[in-house]
């Protein structure tokens, strides 16, 4: 989450991108699993970048929120494919949503 959007890394022939192609709306559900449960759901407009320049740098930021760092066996794959073209970001813009968190339930 970065500038009130969120950002994904996938292949340029996934099936979100098939989809978004066809309708840029998106409905999105992200949630912990664990103990005390929340999240957040909502619609969303999304747009599809296949431009590499204007990707590797968001890719990159991707992989080390979840990898925690570049040198991640898992990060130099998913990075290998944006720097050759074979991935897309969705920037995914929210129009709505609503949150939940069980931890100030009483």
């Amino acid at each position: 989450y970065e500038n009130k959007k969120l950002y994904v890394e996938t292949s340029k022939t996934s099936k979100k991108v098939q989809n978004i192609r066809h309708k840029n709306i998106a409905y999105f559900c992200i949630d912990d699993e664990n103990l005390p449960y929340r999240g957040v759901r909502g619609k969303a407009l999304v747009k599809i970048s296949t431009d590499v320049e204007n990707n590797i740098p968001i890719a990159e930021r991707i992989m080390i929120r979840y990898t925690g760092d570049l040198e991640n066996k898992v990060a130099k794959v998913l990075m290998d494919g944006v720097k050759a073209g074979q991935s897309a970001i969705l920037e995914i813009s929210p129009v709505y949503y609503s949150t939940w968190d069980h931890s100030e339930t009483p």
